[in-house]
């Protein structure tokens, strides 16, 4: 940790105020998606950068309560911070889509549905940081379909293990066996792994906190644009489910769209 940082003690006696806060603002979120749609290209813009610096703040939380032993709430918050990253994505793209494009899409889909959130945030960590949404889709248009495939697997996997886990670290729960589930199941491993694919995520979109990010996004090149059509036609076209094999499948099938789109 760096200096400044409270005590271990001192975080210790704040990991549950900590906790409160952040399950608090879970509970008290509530997203106007009109509102979301119907919102000016610099509003977009602020909410995208926003989310951004939110995940970065998720994340130091996760760091502090991991550092003071509170495993189980420092791996529900680092998820929570991956998830921040895949939607500062999502207001980020409705940031750059034309209005009449903005109109069609599923702003509640891709601003609520976590597995896609997570999914995203996820694909986000494997970009390198600081290259930038252009890249992003020049990338995903030149992979081979393999690798994408490949990537979502992974990513789907890691999803399905996320989410599960990350309510464990939240709640007390029972499954159909009789089991109790418990959040002081989770273990240091699980969150030190957690730590690592949060820090990717985040720093891949911290690339919003750039000065530029603004300029960008209200003229982005027409790669993004197409990046971002397809992924609006391809969660149009997919049923509800809301699994993370359904949110890697949404991403597949973008991806496919975009290669096709500008081949």
């Amino acid at each position: 940790m760096s200096a400044g940082y409270p005590s271990l003690a001192s975080r210790s006696r704040g990991a549950e105020v900590l906790q409160i806060r952040h399950m608090r603002a879970a509970y008290a979120r509530v997203v106007d998606f009109e509102a979301v749609k119907a919102a000016a290209t610099p509003d977009l813009v602020r909410c995208a950068v926003g989310a951004a610096a939110n995940a970065q703040d998720l994340l130091g939380d996760a760091e502090l309560l991991a550092a003071a032993g509170r495993r189980p709430r420092a791996y529900a918050l680092a998820a929570l911070a991956v998830e921040e990253a895949g939607k500062a994505a999502s207001v980020a793209a409705l940031a750059m889509m034309p209005v009449s494009l903005r109109a069609q899409a599923p702003a509640g889909r891709l601003l609520e549905w976590h597995q896609l959130k997570l999914i995203s945030g996820m694909l986000i960590a494997a970009v390198p940081p600081g290259t930038g949404t252009r890249t992003m889709a020049a990338q995903f248009a030149a992979m081979a379909p393999e690798r994408v495939a490949e990537i979502l697997d992974n990513a789907q996997t890691l999803g399905q293990d996320q989410d599960r886990l990350k309510q464990r670290g939240l709640y007390v729960d029972i499954d159909r066996s009789g089991q109790v589930r418990l959040p002081s199941e989770v273990t240091v491993a699980d969150v030190a792994a957690q730590l690592r694919q949060a820090r990717r995520a985040v720093s891949s979109a911290s690339v919003l906190l750039d000065p530029r990010t603004p300029a960008f996004l209200a003229n982005p090149p027409a790669e993004a644009i197409e990046l971002w059509r397809a992924l609006v036609s391809a969660l149009a076209d997919t049923g509800y489910g809301r699994t993370p094999r359904a949110a890697a499948g949404v991403w597949v099938e973008a991806v496919r769209r975009l290669r096709e789109r500008l081949s």
